[in-house]
């Protein structure tokens, strides 16, 4: 596979992603606040890497994209680890509970786990209410 090359000026550049961060945001503008903090964080380091970032335009694009996605992915282990400690402050699991027995299924002998036994009961309240879980 070739690689294709773009030559863009500073001022593209800056509209390029002026442009992108847009679509994100108009994009986001139905989503919740949850989603939209995680892609403005990982939109604001995308943009920063790319008007920071050492090199060309090819490079600093490259290296925005890998923080796009490293940004997402830090968002979502925040999102899990904040999650979790919500749920051990309530007590409604055990700092000793293991992985397996927190996740359920395959990990733990196909049985319920904490937290499959959690969505289950929310997936009935719902059904329960005339609705669909999804």
């Amino acid at each position: 596979m070739m690689k294709q090359r773009y030559k863009l000026t500073e001022s593209e550049l800056h509209n390029l992603i002026a442009e992108s961060v847009k679509e994100v945001l108009a994009e986001s503008a139905e989503m919740d606040e949850g989603w939209l903090g995680d892609k403005w964080n990982q939109a604001k380091s995308a943009a920063r890497t790319a008007f920071n970032a050492e090199g060309g335009v090819g490079n600093r694009l490259s290296q925005a994209k890998k923080n796009w996605n490293t940004q997402g992915d830090l968002n979502n282990l925040t999102s899990l680890r904040t999650q979790l400690e919500q749920l051990l402050d309530a007590r409604q699991i055990s700092p000793d509970t293991t992985v397996g027995q927190l996740v359920g299924g395959k990990y733990n002998n196909n049985r319920f786990g904490t937290m499959s036994g959690m969505v289950a009961n929310r997936r009935g309240q719902i059904q329960r209410r005339g609705g669909v879980a999804y």
